[in-house]
């Protein structure tokens, strides 16, 4: 179990490490957009609410024509859908986080709010509001200590 919320971690940290990345991006010398121009989210954990960029990048699980996408918190929090559909509306359910998960095209959520926590999705829904934007409110579970949580937010990406 320590492998896995370690391997989690370290997923969501790569991803942040991306988003912070093209959160930085300006808009380029003919005054278009760059990639990650305008693009925010919010998820609230137990009252505490958090909000930052948020971002897609294709699937890290390879399947084609799925995306993940990251909401980066200036504290360091994360909440990442995994295998996004690209669809513009519709509603997705989420599944329970297992070892074979993170290799499928299943769509599940990690969110990391701080170093110490490490929560995967047991089961919810994400909504496609638009092609780029999205709401969700996901049942999810802390690996080390099976504290377990209701997570609410939204994003445009």
């Amino acid at each position: 179990m320590k492998t896995l919320k370690r391997n989690l971690f370290v997923k969501s940290l790569l991803l942040l490490m991306v988003v912070a990345f093209l959160g930085s991006c300006k808009k380029d010398d003919s005054g278009n957009d760059d990639i990650g121009a305008g693009a925010t989210g919010t998820f609230t954990i137990m009252g505490t609410k958090f909000s930052g960029p948020c971002q897609s990048i294709p699937a890290t699980s390879g399947v084609s024509g799925n995306i993940d996408v990251i909401i980066a918190s200036s504290t360091g929090a994360s909440f990442t859908v995994y295998n996004m559909p690209t669809g513009s509306s519709g509603t997705s359910n989420v599944v329970n986080f297992d070892d074979n998960t993170g290799f499928s095209s299943k769509l599940y959520a990690v969110c990391v709010p701080n170093s110490n926590t490490v929560y995967s999705s047991t089961g919810g829904t994400v909504t496609k509001k638009s092609s780029t934007s999205y709401e969700f409110s996901v049942n999810m579970i802390d690996l080390l200590t099976d504290e377990r949580v209701t997570i609410t937010g939204s994003g445009k990406y």
